[in-house]
């Protein structure tokens, strides 16, 4: 079975779904402002990005049929965050997050799991210089968003 790009933008939108799901969650998790804080705004970021997905016109012309085999590595590194349904997927991180540490961690890795399929996605647009310029912006986010994690955490395990 093939998959075109417009399927693949589609699981974009659903990383990006799973991922304000899961800041929101853990938002109103904890009691501590500034981990509240940065949970609210990193949902608002995934949101964001959504649109931004939403948003993207699909040339119809665009190369985009693509293999099972490409298909199962996407799904491979997109991993549960979009492979499931938003709750589901919220809820069950979220059950095992018990310290602000534990949902940093897990947020680490759900953005470097994002960029990593951003950067996969890229490959796909090479002839669609709007398209790698949207994607690169969007890149340029997610590793901001691992850069406050990273600080974060730095925060949490000083106190």
């Amino acid at each position: 079975m093939a998959y075109t790009l417009k399927e693949i933008i589609d699981i974009a939108i659903g990383i990006e779904e799973a991922g304000y799901d899961f800041y929101v969650r853990c938002g109103e998790q904890f009691k501590d402002l500034a981990i509240k804080d940065a949970f609210e705004f990193l949902a608002r970021e995934e949101k964001g990005h959504r649109e931004i997905f939403r948003s993207m016109h699909i040339n119809p012309a665009a190369p985009g049929n693509f293999t099972e085999e490409y298909f199962s590595y996407l799904r491979a590194i997109g991993g549960s965050r979009v492979f499931g349904t938003r709750e589901n997927i919220a809820g069950e991180f979220t059950v095992s997050i018990v310290s602000p540490m534990d949902a940093l961690r897990h947020a680490m890795t759900a953005e470097k799991d994002s960029i990593l399929f951003y950067s996969e996605m890229k490959g796909l647009y090479l002839d669609d210089r709007e398209a790698t310029e949207l994607l690169d912006r969007i890149l340029a986010e997610e590793r901001k968003h691992v850069i406050i994690l990273a600080e974060l955490a730095s925060q949490f395990s000083q106190s």
